[in-house]
């Protein structure tokens, strides 16, 4: 079990009133850049282990418990894992999931859902099959102001099959949270990272280099920014279905590789202990949802790296032309505002998403557990999404 010591530090008094956000426009000059901790406001110092870190948290943060690590765990790749998509128990027209709602707000028309009224932590197994139904056909869905203890969010992405444990990127130290992704950033993170690159290669599908990628995903808000921080989700359903009909005929043939490798070896180079090496995996192009039977363009820009089975050049071309058609869907690209305790669902399976990375240097923190689906399969029986819609 893991032991957390803490020191609390103060800036001047020039500086003690500021909040992050007014913080953030003192020093914000298109790099992130501090002199020393006399410009900084409070922090904490936990130790992790023998691991002692600065976050800029109060002390007495009702978080500390899941903060970012690299504990010394060793993972194992492990055999097929079986998967049953709740999603197939469903029934199709939501009479459980939505009888509660107050509101339902659509952000686009084939694409993201807030869902107002609904308390995650209180649905029952008919409603949770629905809502893994919900967003295979709406891609994602947020839930704002959810009251929801850690445990209660981590019960429901274990409803949905065998949890994901990511070998490389950051989770709690303590081995009762091991399933969840920290995704954590303030005013001590490099900020040039990120934020002046708006590079496609950005986008992705949550680990898409696994054999079994991530479907059910849950997205929990603890700490979020005034402003920025937001993530943007994009359809691969709509992405498909706005390719010319030639292409599509041509893409259904071909697989693209996904890789994970590099994504271990930018931990590694940044001194962060991997518990298991990305893996390398080859998946078509245009993917078959198990439960709506739709094709979906399965690429993920952050991770896919070539077409097997054509020249390199002609890969690197098809490649680039599809990361630009998937950024180019402005219709089909909707935004998440987080807010405090608020808690996004969606189907990694059929959305790719990014962060906007332009929040620093006030706070961001944010867990994420999900489901590991299937492998992924194109049926040459299923149908585009339209088909049905114009039924």
């Amino acid at each position: 079990m893991a032991t957390l010591t803490e020191t609390i530090s103060k800036a001047d008094k020039h500086d003690e009133k500021l909040t992050d956000f007014q913080y953030s426009k003192k020093i914000f000059n298109g790099v992130h850049e501090v002199e020393d901790d006399k410009q900084r406001t409070d922090f904490t110092t936990v130790r992790f282990g023998d691991v002692e870190k600065k976050f800029a948290v109060p002390k007495d943060y009702k978080y500390k418990n899941v903060l970012p690590t690299f504990p010394n765990a060793v993972y194992n790749l492990t055999g097929e894992l079986a998967f049953e998509d709740k999603g197939l128990l469903a029934d199709p027209k939501f009479s459980n999931l939505l009888k509660d709602v107050t509101k339902v707000e659509h952000l686009a028309r084939d694409l993201g859902t807030v869902l107002y009224g609904i308390q995650l932590s209180k649905l029952n197994d008919a409603q949770k099959n629905e809502l893994a139904r919900y967003i295979a056909e709406r891609g994602v869905v947020y839930f704002p102001d959810q009251e929801q203890t850690l445990e209660e969010f981590q019960e429901l992405g274990q409803y949905y099959g065998h949890s994901h444990k990511h070998g490389s990127n950051s989770r709690p130290f303590e081995d009762k949270f091991a399933e969840f992704q920290v995704v954590y950033s303030d005013r001590f993170s490099p900020y040039d990272q990120h934020a002046k690159n708006n590079s496609l290669r950005y986008w992705h599908s949550d680990v898409s280099f696994e054999k079994q990628p991530s479907a059910q995903t849950f997205f929990k808000a603890l700490t979020v920014p005034e402003q920025g921080g937001d993530t943007l989700f994009i359809s691969g359903y709509a992405a498909y279905e706005a390719l010319s009909t030639p292409l599509k005929k041509y893409l259904e043939g071909l697989t693209v590789v996904h890789s994970g490798k590099e994504q271990s070896e930018y931990h590694r180079r940044s001194g962060q202990h991997v518990r298991l090496d990305g893996d390398t995996n080859a998946h078509p192009i245009v993917r078959t949802h198990p439960v709506t039977g739709w094709k979906s363009l399965f690429i993920s820009p952050g991770f896919t790296r070539y077409i097997p089975g054509i020249p390199r050049g002609e890969s690197d071309a098809i490649l680039d032309y599809l990361y630009q058609h998937i950024a180019n869907l402005s219709q089909s690209t909707v935004r998440i505002k987080w807010t405090s305790n608020g808690v996004a669902a969606w189907d990694n399976r059929i959305v790719i998403h990014r962060a906007t990375y332009d929040h620093l240097p006030q706070t961001r923190h944010l867990v994420r557990i999900a489901a590991q689906g299937e492998v992924p399969f194109f049926d040459a029986n299923s149908h585009e999404r339209s088909e049905d819609l114009r039924e």
